[in-house]
């Protein structure tokens, strides 16, 4: 064991003892602590355990072939040779000096150390982004959660509408807005029947009405007939609204339809301003 001086302390010793690094008189010198402090051989021991785990922390390399095959004879070879019987507990035995490992003991606890705490640390970033993920794919399942039943909801809103659709003459009537600011914002459809008073409507981007607002259809027989007057309704959460008209002449193949914006006790003979006609 090759040192910088002749004194070496007994750290020294048992470093050099685990790693088979001792000389003769240092062989010596450690039987002698170890029979006057037993305590030694549990500081061995630590030392052992520790040196042990040492190739846990280095990467793994698969041989050759050809240095496994000797790997193997070598094993084998081995043990087929007697072992004499281990000396006893509290003596230490001598190995004659092959290396200078000496610098590799202060590595060694702090390779196991830097060792544990970055797979902790890979733990904890693994965990995090795993909570992460976890996170965001639940809050995507709440959103196609909520589109799926506002779709059901629509669905099963507008099953009148699609069963009137089904019916022959069912006629369909495309309305837009009347202004250029809502043309494009609010668009409707009227399913009518001609000699059937029953009218629905399914509309888009028509603005909610206040209670003292109701909305009003008209319709007009010919370009020159003034709007006959054909029920009042507002439309629920999908849009829809469904209703009775009061005159037959309503659903008799109008050429327009109008609807206004009236208030509930206005008069049905004059009619309030246009939000909605048929193209």
């Amino acid at each position: 064991m090759i040192r910088d001086d002749d004194n070496p302390n007994q750290t020294d010793l048992v470093a050099g003892f685990i790693l088979d690094d001792l000389s003769h008189e240092e062989a010596d010198r450690l039987n002698q602590a170890i029979a006057q402090s037993p305590a030694i051989a549990s500081e061995i021991e630590s030392f052992r355990e520790a040196f042990a785990l040492l190739p846990y922390d280095m990467p793994l390399l698969e041989p050759s072939a050809r240095l496994k095959d000797k790997i193997i004879s070598a094993a084998l070879q081995s043990a087929a040779v007697p072992h004499p019987d281990p000396p006893p507990a509290n003596v230490v035995p001598f190995a004659p000096s092959r290396r200078n490992w000496k610098q590799w003991i202060p590595a060694i606890g702090t390779s196991i150390a830097a060792g544990a705490v970055i797979a902790l640390g890979l733990n904890q970033v693994q965990l995090s982004r795993q909570v992460q993920q976890t996170a965001a794919l639940q809050q995507q399942l709440e959103a196609k959660n909520t589109e799926l039943k506002r779709l059901q909801s629509e669905l099963q809103a507008n099953q009148g509408a699609i069963a009137r659709l089904s019916q022959p003459g069912t006629q369909i009537y495309s309305l837009v807005g009347a202004t250029p600011k809502n043309s494009r914002l609010a668009t409707a459809r009227l399913l009518a029947k001609s000699g059937d008073r029953t009218v629905t409507l399914v509309a888009q981007g028509m603005p909610k009405l206040s209670d003292n607002q109701i909305y009003r259809l008209w319709s007009v027989a010919k370009p020159s007939s003034a709007p006959v007057y054909c029920g009042q309704f507002r439309q629920d959460d999908s849009g829809t609204a469904q209703w009775i008209a009061p005159n037959a002449a309503c659903t008799k193949n109008p050429s327009q339809l109008l609807i206004t914006l009236d208030a509930p006790t206005d008069p049905i003979t004059s009619a309030g301003p246009l939000v909605m006609r048929s193209s």
